[in-house]
């Protein structure tokens, strides 16, 4: 068995049809729903899954508690005051592993995603095979377009019949790994749900507020207002570069 962690973002939808084109046999493709994706990306899944089909393969989707009731009972968002990514291993890695254990309880299948070195420095020295990946329970993990580059990647999905999307996988809207141009993507009915969260969770012991998004990297904004603006002043292209993160749990992709 193959399995395809698909965000069904571009370089999901690329590894999708590279496994077509490679003739893989016994193919699912598995979608973590996060509870927190742009109001349209479920019509992004549903056609990528579409396409899976279209291609013999099979599909599923893991279901989690969601981003606003894990934040809630956890009192903080992932990432801020210490707290950690658990994010990702809460509404993704667990219940991926849940799902891995019960299809496949002899550990025999193989993890695939469609991570590139050329995404970022963060990613240049992906491995392309781990033979036992404890993110994956022990199984091996392949990662065939570690050496694709935007065009190879781009032609794959046009193969796909795909247009190439602006912007990472919004299976996650926003991550809080969020760039400047992913947060400039934020429409105003997301922005109004953070801050409202951002209200109702208070104060800590400290008397800091529980904001989504860390200041010190964004010029000491303090909430998602302030951060919208922060991100919306013009400033050169290889400044916003520095603002770039990605989680690196292994099953986040674009």
């Amino acid at each position: 068995m193959h399995v395809l962690f698909c965000s069904y973002g571009n370089d999901s939808i690329a590894l999708i049809q590279w496994a077509h084109e490679r003739g893989l046999k016994d193919v699912t493709c598995l979608y973590s729903d996060t509870g927190w994706s742009a109001s349209w990306w479920n019509e992004r899944v549903a056609r990528g899954e579409a396409l899976a089909h279209g291609y013999g393969f099979a599909t599923a989707r893991t279901k989690s508690e969601g981003m606003l009731e894990l934040v809630k009972r956890k009192r903080g968002w992932p990432g801020a005051g210490g707290q950690g990514q658990f994010c990702t291993a809460e509404l993704k890695v667990i219940p991926a592993l849940g799902w891995l254990n019960s299809n496949d309880p002899d550990k025999e299948a193989t993890a695939m995603t469609g991570v590139r070195r050329c995404e970022s420095r963060h990613r240049s020295d992906a491995e392309e095979h781990i033979m036992e990946s404890e993110r994956h329970g022990g199984r091996e993990l392949w990662q065939p377009l570690v050496r694709h580059d935007n065009a190879m990647r781009d032609a794959l999905l046009h193969r796909a019949g795909f247009e190439v999307l602006p912007h990472r996988s919004l299976e996650c809207y926003p991550c809080i790994n969020a760039n400047i141009d992913d947060i400039r993507l934020l429409s105003e009915d997301r922005i109004k749900l953070i801050d409202m969260t951002e209200r109702d969770l208070g104060l800590t012991k400290k008397g800091k507020p529980r904001v989504m998004f860390r200041t010190a990297r964004r010029k000491g904004a303090v909430g998602i207002r302030a951060v919208v603006s922060w991100a919306a002043a013009p400033r050169p292209r290889d400044q916003m570069e520095m603002f770039q993160a990605e989680c690196d749990s292994g099953y986040c992709g674009g």
